[in-house]
């Protein structure tokens, strides 16, 4: 038993229904262009942030070594073991507030923006 809408009421519904599914559509589009502009950001800040490592790194194997000063292969040892505990220090882990700090600022704006 299906019960039949009259045509004005079927019009308000399907209209109600475009609104809001355009307006989610929205919100899903715009998170998904900042999460790709987020991990593009991410990731060449990873990877400026081991450049800079590397390079204080070796600094500090010339200044320890300097008979032994450029491409050696002690030197790129030292500079490997010392970056394999890279990944879980301090400054890489602040790195992923890259995600979080734009998304929760887009999300207080919105909520800000629509507050009734």
């Amino acid at each position: 038993m299906t019960r039949r809408l009259a045509p004005a009421a079927r019009g308000v519904l399907s209209s109600r229904l475009v609104a809001t599914g355009a307006w989610g559509v929205a919100l899903i589009r715009l998170w998904l262009v900042l999460l790709a502009g987020q991990m593009v950001f991410y990731l060449l800040l990873r990877v400026y942030l081991r450049s800079q490592q590397v390079e204080r790194l070796e600094n500090r194997w010339d200044a320890r070594h300097p008979d032994l000063a450029g491409n050696s292969a002690a030197r790129r040892a030292f500079v490997a073991k010392a970056m394999a505990g890279f990944g879980r220090s301090l400054r890489a882990r602040l790195a992923v507030l890259v995600f979080v700090l734009p998304t929760l600022a887009v999300l207080v704006i919105v909520i800000a923006v629509n507050w009734q």
